[in-house]
């Protein structure tokens, strides 16, 4: 595995269950760590706009994140779920409970098991949530809706926030990517909507270079949220008002996000930001487009530290 980003790791596949769906989950365990340890866990939710990408699509996969886990010796958690537009928001939160259920009921015996020459045990109860961009509101609708037992913290990296504001349900001309958009046939998306109602849930698409962006489309036509659905549940900023108004406690949650961001506007993160009334730690990243936190950043660049010293606070 000298070729990967997890070369420091050794690698099992499994999966959780959902609705009846198999759906995949690599766990990645560090090499070289005494036995009989008990081991943090890092918990990363894929971006790809509820739409495309998968748990180890090592492109999306930050470096940097990889590099923490291998840091603090802790193991890395990576599920799939199910995707837009062949399955619904709901579905997607469902598969997200599942997850959660599948970790706390048998994911202990799984590493006991499938990892028997490290004899390390998983520490339950120090558990941080990753993210980036959909895997971000994947990791803050996860203690948002509930999922708090051993989460100590969740990074949430330039976050889809608030899906209900214009840009994902307005049509219009947009600027993405700081260009201006491609073209689209007429109808395409229409006929894209129309397939996947009658097509199989899908877990993991890997987007072709040169390929129409379903994403893309839907934003320039203003119809991403009505594909993700009208339920309160899916939308942070509702679920932050009702934590609110139940008088519950938000688990501390650090979100960055690049102030350039033509893709994921930084507005939503700063919104929610805004209505934690100090339970989030922000940080904000001058210049910086989407999914800025590429291969060159590290755990000691500028920004990253900074953050750490927040994290050293809550994980592990």
């Amino acid at each position: 595995m000298a070729d990967t980003k997890f070369h420091a790791f050794d690698r099992k596949d499994t999966t959780y269950t959902s609705d009846g769906l198999s759906i995949a989950v690599s766990v990645f365990v560090p090499k070289g760590v005494e036995k009989r340890q008990t081991l943090p866990i890092l918990i990363r939710w894929h971006g790809g706009a509820l739409i495309n990408g998968g748990r180890v699509y090592e492109p999306w996969f930050p470096r940097w994140i990889i590099e923490l886990a291998a840091h603090h010796s802790a193991i890395i958690v990576a599920p799939d779920y199910r995707l837009l537009p062949e399955s619904s928001g709901l579905d997607i939160l469902s598969d997200l409970h599942h997850f959660y259920s599948w970790l706390h009921s048998h994911f202990g015996s799984f590493v006991t098991t499938s990892f028997p020459e490290q004899t390390s045990t998983p520490d339950l109860s120090s558990i941080l949530i990753t993210g980036e961009s959909a895997g971000g509101y994947m990791a803050v609708q996860s203690v948002l809706l509930g999922e708090t037992k051993g989460i100590k913290a969740v990074i949430a990296h330039y976050p889809m926030i608030d899906l209900e504001d214009a840009w994902y349900s307005k049509p219009g001309r947009k600027v993405i990517w700081s260009q201006p958009p491609p073209s689209y046939p007429d109808g395409w998306l229409d006929q894209q909507l129309e397939a996947a109602r009658s097509a199989k849930p899908i877990t993991e698409r890997i987007p072709k270079e040169g390929e129409p962006d379903l994403f893309v489309a839907s934003l320039l036509e203003g119809r991403y949220t009505e594909m993700l659905g009208s339920d309160s549940c899916l939308f942070p900023l509702e679920n932050l008002r009702s934590l609110q108004q139940r008088g519950g406690s938000l688990t501390p949650i650090w979100m960055f996000h690049g102030d350039k961001d033509t893709l994921i506007p930084i507005d939503g993160t700063l919104k929610f930001v805004r209505e934690a009334q100090g339970g989030v730690k922000d940080t904000i990243v001058p210049g910086a487009e989407h999914g800025f936190d590429n291969d060159s950043v590290t755990l000691d660049t500028d920004w990253v530290l900074e953050g750490r010293e927040w994290l050293n606070m809550h994980w592990p």
